[in-house]
């Protein structure tokens, strides 16, 4: 019995790629790297903020060491830093104040190691009640992500973001 024999056509010839075939991958690589920034961008401006909440526990924690020694909380109702901008147009890490000019944070002796990319407050409140703020703005649309911490009335601490990132 012999075996049907193979039909040379113009589809085996061709070698490489066509014109319409280039066109049709690069858009496809085009479409998944725009995803694939998307998400990138996301993912950095998440990981940035995320100094922020740690910043605000190292506070707390700060603030509880100053309690148990003083029987008080520090206030002050300034942000640190001051010259950090919240409208979208400076996202850049500012140096924190030099120690003697950050006000609460010198007499609860917390500073942050490296440059910051929010500001924090401890609002004026009484001497048993603490409330720690922090805010950022970190993607750059104007709307700051808001960060708290909170003494509440059965002494213990509620934490978390005003805003969802």
């Amino acid at each position: 019995m012999k075996a049907p024999a193979l039909r040379y056509t113009a589809f085996m010839r061709r070698r490489g790629i066509t014109f319409m075939e280039l066109v049709i991958a690069v858009a496809l690589v085009g479409i998944l790297a725009a995803i694939g920034a998307t998400s990138w961008q996301q993912a950095q401006h998440r990981s940035k903020r995320a100094e922020i909440p740690g910043n605000v526990e190292g506070i707390r924690v700060a603030q509880m060491a100053y309690f148990a020694s003083w029987d008080t909380f520090v206030e002050d109702a300034g942000w640190y830093p001051s010259k950090l901008s919240l409208d979208g147009s400076d996202r850049q890490p500012v140096a924190w104040p030099e120690v003697g000019s950050a006000g609460v944070f010198d007499t609860i002796n917390w500073h942050p190691m490296h440059s910051v990319r929010g500001r924090y407050s401890v609002p004026v409140g009484t001497a048993s009640e603490l409330q720690i703020e922090a805010e950022s703005n970190i993607d750059g649309d104007g709307v700051p992500a808001t960060f708290f911490a909170t003494e509440s009335s059965s002494g213990g601490w509620d934490t978390g973001s005003a805003n969802e990132f």
